[in-house]
């Protein structure tokens, strides 16, 4: 037994194989309390992808891609604090980037895992640039899916727009009745949620709405203090700084129709990168992962294996 496995035995819970691969889903608490469940799937020997979930999105948000990678990696991915089944002690717990950062860093301890492939959606993009920052050699390869490096309201919105975003999340985290009372709607008549979001290009219509709902659902059930506090700190946070220090090989992938993190800042974001390829998901929104994920996890897999050759890796 090698110490993924020994650790995995005291602290995870492990599954029946799915689909041809072991899942083992556990929990490592901070010293301030907060509770952090994370999932791995795929066989001990195998490298490592961490995929990094955007705002509000449990651990299921990510199954697409678990399906397709975890068949010839390890896959980690966990839930932020506050959300799913990672709780808090309050809400007013730190809930910046560089903490989600240090979370993840301290489940790679945990685990021991020393290096990995580092996969973020959306926010996690920025999450996984502040672990570059604190542990750069622990980054064998970045990928930005529909993410930006930091300030990520001031590219698809002018500078106006930006900043009374950043006021309403702030107004709404002292005051959330308002934005729960929404999600709330949202969860209670969810195809007219969802006619409204795919009308205003949020979503794609090709979504999977089992994983989308789901993740609907994952940002009412949470703290709503907690969600929108995380908003902010998401919308103030830049981490362009590090961009320069990347050493690992990254990929950008886009969607043309992505009203969040638009192409333009993603061309932006990989022109920054030393070592860095472009792509793009035709039709794609900021849900692209559960849109045309065939597409996408195939250039993930692809750059996977372009990232631990020569390792042997079966498929």
């Amino acid at each position: 037994m090698n110490a993924f496995e020994e650790v995995a035995a005291q602290q995870g819970t492990a599954l029946p194989v799915e689909r041809g691969f072991p899942i083992i889903r556990g929990e490592v608490t901070t010293p301030s309390g907060v509770r952090l469940c994370y999932e791995v799937a795929g066989d001990a020997d195998r490298p490592v992808i961490v995929f990094a979930n955007g705002i509000g999105v449990d651990i299921p948000g990510a199954t697409s891609q678990r399906e397709a990678l975890a068949k010839r990696y390890r896959f980690l991915t966990w839930a932020y604090r506050g959300i799913g089944r990672s709780l808090v002690p309050h809400s007013e717990v730190d809930v910046s980037m560089e903490q989600h950062a240090e979370d993840l860093e301290r489940i790679l301890d945990a685990l021991h895992i020393e290096r990995a492939l580092l996969v973020g959606w959306s926010m996690g993009s920025q999450v996984n640039l502040e672990l570059i920052r604190r542990q750069p050699a622990r980054a064998a390869g970045y990928v930005a899916l529909l993410g930006a490096a930091g300030r990520p309201f001031r590219g698809p919105f002018p500078a106006p727009i930006d900043r009374a975003a950043r006021h309403l999340f702030s107004l709404l985290a002292a005051y959330p009745s308002p934005a729960q009372a929404a999600l709330d709607l949202a969860v209670t008549l969810p195809d007219v949620a969802f006619q409204v979001l795919s009308l205003a290009a949020f979503v794609g219509r090709d979504v999977d709405r089992v994983v989308f709902e789901h993740n609907v659902r994952s940002v009412q059930a949470a703290d709503r203090r907690l969600y929108l506090r995380t908003m902010v700190a998401l919308a103030d946070h830049d981490a362009s700084d590090v961009l320069p220090l990347v050493r690992c090989k990254s990929l950008v992938i886009a969607g043309t129709r992505d009203t969040m993190t638009p192409p333009r800042m993603a061309k932006e974001l990989a022109s920054a990168l030393p070592d860095s390829d472009y792509r793009e998901v035709p039709g794609g929104t900021h849900f692209a992962p559960i849109e045309q994920p065939g597409l996408i996890n195939g250039w993930l897999l692809d750059f996977a294996d372009e990232v631990f050759a020569p390792v042997v890796v079966a498929r």
